[in-house]
């Protein structure tokens, strides 16, 4: 952390004023390291702290102090005066803080804008209130940003071994989900949220169950699969390493679309199903169904949608509607009816067009792989995606393989055309449960409901368990 400090910053800072500044600079040099009795001398006892609209007295920033600091924590303040006044008894002063912060193995910055109003005491400026907010000046807008993991309730839902199923195939009852339960798409449906979730058995093979909620964070089960390998016509392509990794789309006519991978055991297929209650569903197949590509390995579906009043409804773009797929580069292909869908090729050689790609040096240096439905916004079309962090020339903040999310945007009448994508992963692994199970290190998003006025996205955490992360 030495390389970050920039002692040129906090000259300026002290030249313009110079007593207030020194109790904003021993403030936080105390909050840096947790001195409790050194931020208390800094401040009047009747401080408070308005954060991002909400108000804090000392006792909330220390709590959430405690709660939240590793171990390995370490921060550095800079400070950068914008403007100030100072009276004899009182002043204000208006600054930039900037926090280099490293916490559990890992580095990020974050800028704020602040206000504090001080008052003499004694001859000791104390600061009464502040007022902090993000800049702005160093977010995009185009990102859906802010998301907090519950960490009071992860991981909301775990394997049941109770849960019990009459298999078809194998013509025998089996436990469902007694090994995994993992990597969610999810809805608001009757007012609630509806969780499509994928589940393995002790043989690893996947169905697709159902569990609700009231609330976004605490789910009732289903006691049966709602989606399962059987003995239809696709058996060829979902047995026996089953149906996985759910995304759900409405439909303008009122159906709810879902996008899932079979696994015959040697290759992944998207394929899809659709429903009118998701309780009953009809399996449509393969999506990409010509000769060219019916056994050519392809997965993970993600069409582009519209959210309107909390449903996500599939639209069309110039006459078509489009969808991200792929597990190493993402492709596209695009439908005139949601069910025949044609690969987006280059017409010129008849290869898969790609429209991202794995990045050497960043967190994504592995493989990207959609996640929820891709969300059309006033600036584009937003996709959340999944990656892998490669074992050399990657992000060395990730340990190799580990997989995180990120962001991009894509034009909103080209959804082909790439106009901006996150630098830094804004979800990765840093639980006990997201670091340690089937797959290790894994944070893999496909859930994303707008639901009583707030953002809950779903997530697979070490391919062994759910969790929920909020956006207020």
């Amino acid at each position: 952390m030495k390389k970050y400090i920039l002692f040129y910053l906090i000259i300026p800072f002290f030249s313009i004023a110079q007593q207030p500044a020194e109790t904003i600079q021993r403030f936080f040099d105390a909050y840096s390291v947790g001195n409790k009795a050194g931020m208390r001398e800094a401040i009047t006892p009747d401080f408070k702290l308005v954060e991002n609209g909400e108000i804090w007295t000392l006792d909330t920033l220390i709590n959430r102090m405690d709660k939240g600091r590793p171990a390995d924590f370490k921060r550095i303040n800079q400070f950068e005066i914008l403007a100030s006044q100072v009276d004899k008894n009182s002043a204000h002063v208006f600054y930039k803080n900037r926090a280099l912060i490293h916490a559990m193995g890992r580095d990020r910055q974050v800028n704020w804008l602040e206000t504090a109003y001080f008052i003499k005491q004694k001859g000791q400026w104390k600061m009464s209130n502040m007022h902090s907010s993000i800049d702005a000046a160093f977010q995009t807008n185009w990102e859906l940003n802010g998301f907090k993991k519950a960490d009071a309730e992860n991981p909301i839902m775990k394997p049941d071994v109770r849960a019990t199923y009459y298999c078809p195939i194998q013509k025998k009852l089996v436990g469902w989900e007694n090994k995994n339960v993992l990597n969610p798409t999810a809805l608001v449906y009757q007012g609630k949220v509806h969780l499509l979730y994928r589940a393995q058995d002790s043989l690893g093979t996947s169905r697709i169950g159902l569990a609700i909620s009231e609330d976004g964070i605490h789910f009732t089960k289903q006691a049966s699969p709602i989606l399962a390998p059987g003995e239809d016509a696709f058996r060829q392509y979902e047995w026996q390493g089953g149906i996985e990794d759910p995304r759900v789309i409405e439909t303008e006519d009122g159906q709810f679309l879902l996008t899932y991978t079979s696994y015959d055991g040697k290759t992944a297929r998207l394929c899809s199903a659709i429903s009118k209650d998701l309780q009953h569903w009809e399996k449509l197949g393969p999506m990409l169904a010509s000769p060219k590509y019916i056994n050519m390995w392809s997965k993970s579906g993600a069409i582009v949608g519209k959210e309107i009043n909390s449903r996500v409804i599939a639209q069309k773009i110039d006459g078509f509607y489009w969808m991200y797929f792929g597990d190493t580069d993402l492709f596209m292909a695009k439908s005139t009816d949601l069910l025949h869908w044609e690969v987006c090729e280059n017409a010129e050689n008849q290869v898969k067009i790609s429209v991202l790609q794995p990045r050497s040096g960043y967190f994504d240096s592995r493989l990207v792989e959609p996640g929820p439905y891709a969300l059309m916004r006033p600036e584009g079309i937003l996709l959340i995606y999944n990656s892998s962090n490669a074992a050399n020339f990657n992000d060395t903040k990730f340990p190799k393989f580990t997989y995180a999310a990120g962001q991009a945007l894509y034009d909103a009448s080209k959804p082909y055309r790439l106009i901006n994508r996150s630098k830094q992963a804004f979800i990765w692994p840093d639980k006990d449960y997201e670091r340690v199970g089937e797959v290790n290190e894994v944070c893999f998003v496909e859930g994303l409901v707008h639901f009583k006025g707030k953002w809950f996205m779903y997530y697979g955490t070490a391919d062994s368990k759910i969790a929920v992360a909020i956006r207020r």
